[in-house]
């Protein structure tokens, strides 16, 4: 969270509401219905705003990214910027021939969401026979050499199904990213009962740990302090660094903090089919301010961590969205600490307790 300019690094673009599949837990609750989303047009020209302030690494997701006709289009755009582009998918629209097209962009890798066996997966996208084809995706995609990560949200009703993936991710050969449910943006908020408690959190942090023992490569997402040091997700940081070096725009065009953060419209900064995206980066009077905090100001637990330089207080999307304040506590690991499950060698010594712990 310190600030280092305003140079962006990472752009997450949603560039349709449009799904093809009814997940029960969609951050942004994409409907299958024809959205009215940014023409291809100003995405050409996005791309040029992006890069102008470092651009160096595009996240395009939706909705469904390949509900979009000019899908190939939208991803030349960036591709010949030299971005690098991760696709969000649920793969079930994938197949040899768009494999083929995926191959001709320069730096590509695939996100592709399987969240346990045929069963819970088909239930949780809301479509019979889902499994399948993305899992038909995910072998079209590593056969043709891609490059290949499976992302999993565990909850109660599919936590057992973390097997399944690890035998998947053996079988490909492929990372599985495993984060839990967010239940504060769209239609998380319907299925919080169903988020893991902190037992199950443990439970499944040891097995994690268990099989990257063993040379697995299942990864959970959890913010370093709850980990093991070995365990943490090999990724360019476990901060996301919104407003520092990343940001999102929704599939109409409003630039937002992050990638899932396009539901709250309060937290909108300017529209780009009204003004250029790197004049709304560089002068957002919230990115402004966003920017200048430090994350020795964080409230509770993230406020006292040693690991608070490289995490950032993991997701303050979350922390906002709890307490209307993007400096408090980490929720997961506020109540970690609250349960006596961190050690006090962890953090840093307590100068002011009451006003430490707020937060």
């Amino acid at each position: 969270m310190e600030d280092k300019g305003q140079k962006l690094h990472t752009l997450h673009f949603n560039v349709t509401n449009t799904c093809n599949l009814s997940c029960s837990f969609c951050y942004i609750s994409a409907v299958k219905e024809k959205t009215i989303d940014v023409p291809l047009e100003r995405i050409y020209t996005l791309a040029e705003e992006a890069k102008s302030v470092g651009c160096e690494k595009v996240i395009i997701s939706g909705g469904e990214l390949f509900a979009r006709k000019d899908w190939f289009d939208i991803c030349h755009a960036f591709d010949q910027k030299n971005i690098a582009i991760s696709l969000v998918t649920n793969g079930t629209l994938i197949d040899s021939s768009r494999v083929k097209k995926l191959k001709s962009l320069q730096h590509l890798s695939m996100l592709i969401s399987i969240d346990g066996a045929s069963n819970n997966h088909d239930r949780i996208r809301g479509q019979k026979g889902a499994y399948e084809k993305t899992v038909s995706a995910l072998d079209h995609c590593v056969k043709a050499g891609l490059d290949v990560q499976v992302n999993a949200t565990v909850i109660k009703s599919n936590k057992e199904d973390v097997v399944h993936l690890a035998v998947l991710s053996s079988e490909y050969n492929v990372p599985v990213r495993l984060s839990l449910l967010n239940p504060y943006n769209g239609r998380g908020p319907d299925l919080a009962p169903e988020a893991l408690d902190v037992v199950e959190i443990l439970e499944l942090r040891n097995f994690c740990h268990k099989l990257r023992e063993r040379g697995s490569k299942v990864f959970l997402n959890l913010p370093p302090l709850l980990l093991h040091p070995e365990d943490v997700i090999p990724i360019r940081s476990p901060a996301c660094g919104w407003t520092e070096s990343y940001c999102g725009i929704t599939h109409d065009g409003n630039v937002t903090i992050c990638g899932v953060a396009g539901a709250d419209k309060t937290l909108h900064q300017g529209n780009i089919m009204e003004r250029s995206f790197d004049d709304i980066w560089i002068n957002s009077e919230l990115f402004k301010t966003l920017r200048s905090y430090k994350t020795s100001e964080l409230k509770g637990i993230c406020g006292r961590c040693k690991l608070s330089e490289m995490c950032g207080g993991a997701c303050r999307l979350s922390a906002y969205k709890r307490a209307g304040d993007f400096k408090a506590s980490y929720q997961m690991c506020q109540t970690f600490y609250d349960f006596g499950l961190i050690p006090e060698e962890s953090l840093h010594p307590v100068i002011n307790k009451v006003e430490s712990l707020v937060g």
